[in-house]
């Protein structure tokens, strides 16, 4: 009885540990981060023709993507969501900003550098900024 309390504890104390180290973690800055440049239509076909290898090439990956802003929408925290052209009409590539899109507007020609989360019909890339 003994050993199972003895080892219950030591499990509670390695999970709590865990926790609080993953927690705590420096969050990843993609502007200090070297990146992949493409432009929007090639990164969408990529996941378009084969989602497993441009999950090797792309994901969890800083990424500089250039194309056509087509929307600019805030998402349910007023984040501001920026949609990139592709060849699919209906779906896009979808950056969560960090910033407020002060001068853009849908139509420009944008360069946009974030990480790479993967594609759930849009290809999605977070803490996006403008790239000057």
């Amino acid at each position: 009885m003994k050993k199972i309390l003895i080892g219950t504890v030591l499990a509670g104390v390695v999970i709590i540990g865990i926790v609080y180290i993953m927690y705590n973690k420096p969050h990843r800055d993609p502007s200090s981060e070297a990146s992949i440049k493409i432009s929007s239509t090639e990164l969408f076909r990529s996941y378009e023709n084969d989602e497993a290898t441009a999950n090797g090439l792309y994901l969890d990956k800083v990424l500089e993507v250039s194309g056509k802003i087509t929307e600019i929408t805030t998402n349910q925290e007023s984040i501001p969501i920026v949609v990139l052209e592709t060849e699919n009409p209906m779906f896009g590539v979808r950056f969560t900003m960090e910033n407020p899109i002060l001068n853009a507007k849908p139509g420009d020609s944008v360069t946009i550098k974030g990480i790479c989360t993967g594609y759930l019909s849009d290809v999605i890339i977070i803490k996006a900024a403008l790239v000057e």
